[in-house]
């Protein structure tokens, strides 16, 4: 999408489709059980490759390799059979009503940076404290977004932020976890 005072790159109307096809086989791959998956588990090497590449995703989301990283993360997500990563956040389907431009790269970070917080943190069992963690990791995109593209306003996530802000990110996800339709 050309918008005043925003410069367009080659390839930026495909990316957002391509993004929705990864999106819909993260879904789709969701629902296989892991004991289907038919690699073995993540190596160290890929899971420092994983986290370095979430961590660039959410400080620079529309760098020139961000696809390329996003392509490669998605399918590593959906094949190991270490863990797994949950999808959560309706409110996040509710982004493209407002402003598609970058709304699959945002709900996409969401389960890259949830999958961090896994790697960093086997521990954990709290399923909102992972997801919670997934919505920090897509308002750092958001944000780093925000600096190249003033434009790009999503009032869900501005409220997401401000009850981040209020340390209260775990809470809200524990309490409309129901609401948000989250899967198990």
């Amino acid at each position: 999408m050309n918008q005043p005072g925003r410069p367009s790159y080659k390839g930026e109307g495909t990316m957002g489709r391509k993004l929705f096809v990864l999106l819909a086989v993260t879904v789709l791959a969701a629902s296989i059980p892991a004991e289907s998956k038919t690699r073995g588990p993540s190596t160290p090497q890929e899971r420092a490759r994983a986290l370095d590449y979430i961590q660039s995703l959410e400080e620079n989301p529309l760098a020139k390799d961000s696809l390329d990283k996003r392509m490669w993360l998605t399918e590593w997500i959906v094949r190991v059979p270490d863990f797994t990563v949950t999808s959560c956040c309706k409110d996040l389907d509710s982004l493209d009503k407002v402003n598609d431009t970058y709304s699959n790269q945002l709900r996409m970070q969401a389960i890259y940076s949830q999958a961090a917080y896994i790697l960093r943190h086997p521990n954990v069992k709290s399923d909102a404290e992972k997801q919670a963690a997934g919505l920090a990791g897509a308002l750092r995109a958001y944000r780093a977004i925000q600096k190249f593209d003033p434009t790009a306003q999503y009032p869900v996530l501005d409220n997401l932020s401000s009850l981040e802000k209020r340390g209260k990110l775990v809470q809200y996800v524990e309490q409309h976890r129901q609401q948000l339709k989250c899967m198990d």
